[in-house]
């Protein structure tokens, strides 16, 4: 709670500071991984455009700390960079500004194949064990959090691959939880946040 208050106090104060960085422009960096709008065309990137403006910025500090670590991506022209690099060339104030700026997009789910009956059992084992935190199958940003309702299915089997590598970083609570699901439970999951709840 401590983080996410100081984070909140760094929001109101940088709204309040005329930087004049142009979250928009700025994001059009993040467009060549991320799509426009932050709708991403990858299925190995995660769309993040709809998400808060809390949780933008609880990921970018995580990169730019390196809690998080970030897997290489190789753009058009052939170099190659990561988060944690992208992260630590922003000042703060362009940080506070992509971050509005994706959070004033609307979320729009991947329409993507699943296995009904699979995702129906996610939908049970979502309900018992990550609802509270991740209400409505994942999709509501005022939770501050990632959306995972609609979010593409290859991103989602590479993270749940770094969760039990333990090469992505879960919290305490999380943690807990997550080691009490079978692999038939994890893949029901991902099924239940690919379906978007439309099963």
């Amino acid at each position: 709670m401590r983080k996410r208050a100081l984070l909140q106090l760094l929001l109101a104060a940088l709204a309040h500071a005329c930087w004049g960085a142009d979250g928009a422009q700025l994001a059009e960096r993040c467009n060549e991984c991320h799509g426009p709008g932050g709708r991403s065309e990858n299925p190995k990137v995660p769309s993040i455009g709809g998400f808060s403006d809390f949780a933008i910025m609880d990921l970018l500090e995580m990169y730019a700390s390196g809690q998080r670590p970030a897997r290489p991506a190789k753009l058009a022209d052939g170099t190659e960079t990561d988060m944690n690099e992208i992260v630590q060339a922003l000042a703060v104030e362009e940080i506070e500004a992509v971050a509005l700026y994706y959070s004033e997009q609307r979320w729009r789910p991947h329409a993507q194949a699943f296995d009904a009956a699979l995702a129906r059992r996610g939908a049970v084992v979502h309900s018992r064990k990550c609802a509270k935190c991740h209400p409505k199958g994942g999709s509501v940003p005022e939770v501050d959090l990632a959306i995972t309702a609609g979010q593409w299915r290859e991103y989602l089997e590479t993270e749940f691959r770094n969760f039990d590598a333990g090469t992505r970083p879960m919290t305490a609570k999380m943690q807990r939880k997550y080691e009490t699901l079978s692999a038939t439970d994890k893949r029901a999951i991902i099924e239940f946040y690919v379906s978007a709840g439309d099963f």
